[in-house]
């Protein structure tokens, strides 16, 4: 058997999954992120939040990537 089998059936899509083939924490780890990924498509967000975002996290950088990085060579 292959580890992984993909079959397309109407409105389904079915996924076999040897698991002999897939470490345990790696296929959880997987099945969660899919579960965060319709979360996402769900809440129907748009681009501009994206952009917050980013804005957030060079703000976040700007007051303390100094501190942060204090002690790390350059």
């Amino acid at each position: 058997m292959k580890n992984l089998v993909i079959e397309n059936k109407g409105n389904q899509v079915i996924l076999k999954i040897n698991k002999k083939g897939f470490d345990e924490n790696y296929l959880i780890s997987l099945l969660k992120r899919l579960q965060v990924e319709e979360l996402a498509q769900k809440s129907d967000y748009n681009s501009d939040i994206l952009s917050i975002a980013e804005q957030i996290n060079q703000d976040w950088w700007d007051k303390n990537g100094e501190n942060f990085l204090k002690g790390v060579k350059r």
